[in-house]
Formats: structure tokens, sequence, C-alpha cells
């Protein structure tokens, strides 16, 4: 029964019927007069308690429970909302470590697949002579034979200009220009040519320091000579081994040996070979003036002298594979420029030398 006011009088009236009906008694006792009290309100009151229940386990479970609703109603995180979030991370959890794990696998496999495609294309390439496949056309541009001889037609152009024809005088300044122009071409040749190229570089050194030094005096080769021989350098014609004209004279013999290389290039059938022909260069204008030791070094070297038309090739700037007739013809044909200009320097030079006793033809 829920009763919101309770009157303490009526209730003590019912206790004391209650008890007379239990002890046989008929008549109803005369209630007392109860002092009035005020009315109270009273929380609901459990059965427990009306039927001999603790109070303290009404109170323990009536706070038990005040207590569970209010924590129902405070804000905060719902537990079911807990729940879900716990479930999504759980989720997320085991979809990234499968992600993982198959990353892992693909790369694993295309670790593998990369290892067998790159053995099959070893292989491959390994029998391509043996299979005689035809390669296809890459389609590469085919290079201007007018163009393709850059450097040859630096050095043809720096030489054109060192003999003046007008005095019969060597320009000093456009010499050692042209040399140097020369040397850079002379790379082009390979290792065949590498020890002519170094041996020529280390007197145009020689020269350029001379010359720098007797700038004004020295404008051309034979006011160069004089200047050096004038101011005692030399004993007489055993020339001092750092000066100008130490280093001019070598200089000479140098592209005196190359002419003769260069010019049994000039014919495309029947010429000679050029490991031949350089010997042949070699033993007319270097090894009189070579000691022993030179005698050996400098043949070992020419004897890696390769075919014609490598040299044809490499001084053109192209692949062997590329060279043809026009393109043979377009290197000849700057070769034998070169040889023609160097035909007359080279004996003007030589004279110049003779003339003022600085020919010195020891060993060295």
């Amino acid at each position: 029964m829920t009763m919101r006011n309770i009157n303490i009088g009526f209730l003590m009236s019912l206790l004391l019927l209650g008890e007379c009906i239990t002890k046989g008694e008929g008549a109803v006792p005369s209630v007392p007069s109860v002092p009035s009290v005020p009315t109270l309100p009273l929380r609901r009151i459990p059965l427990s308690f009306l039927r001999g229940g603790s109070s303290t386990t009404v109170t323990t479970t009536t706070a038990a429970r005040t207590k569970k609703k209010k924590r129902q109603r405070q804000p905060g995180v719902n537990p079911i909302h807990v729940v879900a979030i716990n479930n999504v991370k759980q989720g997320l959890g085991k979809v990234g470590n499968k992600i993982q794990h198959d990353a892992s696998t693909m790369g694993k496999n295309a670790t593998r697949e990369w290892g067998k495609l790159t053995s099959n294309t070893r292989i491959f390439i390994a029998n391509i002579p043996k299979l005689r496949i035809p390669l296809p056309h890459l389609g590469k541009k085919r290079k201007n034979p007018k163009s393709c001889c850059k450097k040859l037609d630096d050095v043809c152009h720096t030489f054109s200009s060192v003999l003046r024809k007008s005095n019969n005088e060597v320009d000093t300044a456009q010499l050692l220009k042209a040399c140097r122009a020369h040397l850079a071409f002379m790379k082009t040749g390979g290792s065949s040519l590498r020890l002519v190229a170094k041996d020529l570089e280390s007197n145009v050194q020689k020269a350029e320091r001379a010359f720098k030094k007797f700038h004004k005096e020295g404008k051309y080769l034979s006011s160069l000579l004089e200047c050096e021989k004038n101011r005692g350098m030399h004993d007489g014609d055993e020339l001092h081994e750092k000066s100008g004209a130490m280093g001019l004279l070598w200089i000479r013999r140098s592209l005196a040996f190359q002419l003769d290389l260069y010019a049994s290039f000039l014919s495309r059938t029947g010429g000679v070979h050029p490991r031949d022909a350089a010997y042949g260069a070699y033993e007319e204008h270097l090894s009189p003036y070579h000691g022993w030791a030179l005698r050996k070094v400098f043949p070992a070297s020419l004897a890696q002298m390769p075919e014609r038309r490598v040299f044809i090739a490499k001084f053109g700037g192209i692949a062997v594979e590329e060279l043809d007739e026009e393109y043979d013809r377009a290197v000849v044909k700057r070769l034998k420029a070169l040889v023609d200009t160097w035909d007359p320097l080279i004996r003007c030079w030589e004279e110049k030398f003779e003339v003022l006793g600085l020919e010195d033809r020891r060993r060295v």
C-alpha cells in the first residue's frame, strides 16, 4: 500500500484493535485520546520493514537504488557507447593487421617476381648472338657528316693561321692555341695515342711558360728563340731542359710524327695498318732522339693501334657501326687539310731552329 501521509493516532488504534481480536475479547477498548501530531511526509515503506525486516538492509538497498538512478541520470559516457567504441577499436586493429600482412606478402611476391624477370632478361641477352634475332632499328637520329668533326675542325682552323705567309713567321700565341686544340682532339684517338698526347702536353706547358715570361719579345717563334738564346739560357745547341726552345723542339717532332701517321689514313683501301704506319713514323722522327728506355716504352704503346676505321670513327665522333662511306670522306677531307697545313709549318719551324743553331740532337 502506498501512503504519502500517515496518522500516528490512527495507527495506534489499529494496533490495539488487533490485540483485542487476538485475545478474544469482544469489546473494543476505548482508545485513549492521543494528542494531535503534525502530519509528516514519509518515504515509501518497503514491505520487508512491515514484515519485520532490518531497517539497515532497507536503507542500504534504497541508497544503492538511488545511487544507481543518479548515475544513470548524470551526463557522461554511456556504457553502450563505450562498448561500441571498444568494438570499433578492435575492428580497426584487425583491419590494420590484415593490411600490414597483405602488404608484406605483396612485397615478398614482387621481389620474387622481379628476381625472376632480371634473371630471365640476363639469360635472354646472353643468348642473343646464339638466337640470331635481328634487333629492331631504334630510330636514332643520324649525325650530319658535315658537323660530326667539330674538334678536328677546330684543329684545322687554328693551325691554318699559325704560319704568316707574308713574312714566313710562326705566330707564337696562335701556335700554342692550336696545340691546345690539338691535345683535345688527340684524346679522342683512344689509348694508343695517350702517351704521345702526354708527352706533347708537357712540352706545350714549357713553351707557354716561356711565352708568358717573354710575351712582348716572343711574338714570333724566331724572336722567342732569340730572346732565350741572347739571355744565355742554352749551352750552344744544348738546350736548357725547362726552356721554351726545348718544349717547341719536341712539339715540332711530335707533330711531324703525327703528320706521317695521319697521312696513312687518307687512303681508304690498300693503305698500311695504322700500327705499321706509327712504327715507321716513330723510327724517322722520334727514335733517333730517344734513349734506351723510351725506345722500349713508345713502340709498346704504339702496338695498341686499332684499325683505320676505328680511328676514322673516333676522329669523327661516331660509333664504328655508324661509319659509312660518307662519314669516311668527311673525316679524310679534314685530315688531308690538316696534313697540308702542317707540312709547310713544320719545315719553316725546323728552318728557324737550324738558323739559330738550336737543333738539339741529344738522346733523352
